[in-house]
């Protein structure tokens, strides 16, 4: 009830009004990051020698025992299905433990769990599989994972509480209707950042958001990748001078591909640096001053199951105490390379992560809406949906296949589907919500999120 007085408080508010409410927001999410757990870590891992793997592995495995345990004595899932195992003394042994499939989390969710979601901070994904999940951290992982996430912007030189950042990712900026004066941004005044609107990103409104890019100079742009690909090619078909040139460029929730790279980088003569990470809580993977991926093994544990899909990551991540996930498959494939980085950081290194493979459909005014922005359509249900897939077969036209759990899965959450696929689509595209048993899988074995169908 709450969030539904306060949206709509937001939703009438002036542009000016919605930038102070969102700044407040700031505050409170500030408050729930950066406190003194994260000061802690921060100064460790900003201090810390990373150059010794022997050291690395150690750390890893001690951490992997502790936090198998961890979860033994606190999970009621991991007390019942980890009974007849011991915590791993090697990394081998971890392979004795077994495998978490994605619909055995959801089905369970709550068993997971180790803390009320008032203790901790609560995360929702969608995931490129379309499965509905809400994931809860102790604020002093959520912490850590923020310091960690910092440290690696330190070591290139950004300090984050200083630079100005832009941020180009799925939140639902501008209410419907009161976008008059072309303004698709607004301001969290507390981090020295401006969020910019990707769902009204198209070949009309691009120039506003490069004026406004032009007058606010950013350090540093986050964002997914689509975004600041489309935005890359509008800069370079228009042969388009930008008045700045921001510190670092990073992309984050789509795979980015060698294409997209030189895009952006080629449109913001800046280097773009990649990063892998999930809601879920999977180890970082972060791209070095050298441009290698490096596998942190300091956050978690990644294993690869071969399958008829490729290699399969099995995740272990040790900054999920409140929602434990021990061998979890996350649903992304993973290669990995030979050799050592002279970056100075031991940790392996990564050829490619592939799964989030950018995707689109087409909205009603010609805006694309990608993957990302779908998957964010069951962010927050209360893990009704099992599965669900958008296919697009021609412009004015949207099919929804969804697989829902009978149980807990309500005629709101119909209404809140419908709602945000308009928000993304617009009032005149037709959209068909067809209830199915289950969502049939691609001849390569792949499921998709996405099947865009027209010619």
């Amino acid at each position: 009830m709450a969030s539904t007085i306060y949206t709509r408080i937001y939703n009438n508010a002036p542009i000016a009004i919605q930038n102070l409410i969102i700044s407040v927001y700031g505050i409170k999410l500030f408050l729930n990051r950066y406190r003194k757990v994260y000061k802690k870590e921060f100064e460790m891992l900003k201090n810390k020698d990373f150059s010794i793997l022997e050291n690395e592995q150690k750390e890893q495995l001690e951490r992997l025992s502790a936090f198998v345990t961890f979860a033994k004595d606190n999970s009621p899932y991991y007390k019942e299905s980890l009974r007849n195992y011991k915590s791993p003394t090697s990394l081998s042994e971890l392979s004795k433990l077994p495998i978490l499939e994605k619909e055995s989390f959801r089905s369970r969710i709550t068993d997971f769990y180790t803390i009320q979601e008032a203790e901790g901070l609560a995360a929702f994904t969608g995931g490129t599989t379309g499965k509905a999940l809400k994931v809860l951290y102790t604020t002093e992982d959520f912490q850590k994972r923020m310091a960690y996430l910092d440290a690696f912007k330190h070591r290139l030189g950004i300090n984050v509480f200083k630079v100005k950042k832009a941020t180009f990712s799925g939140r639902e900026l501008i209410p419907n209707g009161k976008n008059s004066r072309n303004v698709f941004w607004r301001n969290n005044w507390m981090y020295n950042q401006r969020l910019y609107s990707t769902f009204h990103l198209n070949n009309q409104s691009i120039p506003y958001y490069i004026q406004d890019l032009n007058s606010l100079k950013p350090g540093v742009i986050n964002g997914f990748v689509s975004a600041l690909n489309e935005l890359a090619i509008y800069i370079i078909q228009n042969k388009i001078e930008l008045s700045f040139k921001p510190q670092a460029i990073f992309t984050t929730s789509e795979t980015l591909t060698d294409w997209h790279r030189t895009n952006i980088e080629t449109a913001f003569s800046s280097k773009v640096y990649n990063q892998y990470a999930s809601a879920e809580g999977a180890p970082f993977i972060t791209e070095c001053e050298k441009g290698k991926l490096h596998y942190n093994i300091d956050t978690g544990v990644i294993e690869v199951l071969e399958s008829d899909y490729g290699k399969e990551m099995l995740v272990t991540s040790f900054t999920t105490h409140g929602t434990p996930l021990i061998r979890y498959r996350i649903g992304d494939l993973i290669e990995f390379e030979e050799g050592t980085c002279t970056c100075g950081l031991s940790h392996p290194l990564v050829k490619k992560i592939e799964g989030r493979n950018v995707e689109f459909l087409m909205a009603s005014k010609g805006n694309k809406v990608s993957l990302i922005h779908l998957a964010d359509v069951v962010k927050g249900m209360p893990n009704s949906i099992i599965k669900m897939q958008f296919i697009q077969s021609t412009l004015g036209q949207l099919e929804v296949k969804i697989v829902k759990d009978d149980i807990l899965y309500s005629a709101n959450h119909e209404k809140s589907i419908l709602d945000k696929l308009t928000y993304r689509f617009g009032s005149e595209m037709d959209i068909e919500l067809n209830y199915v048993k289950d969502i049939k899988k691609e001849a390569s074995g792949k499921y998709l999120l996405i099947k865009n169908l027209i010619k």
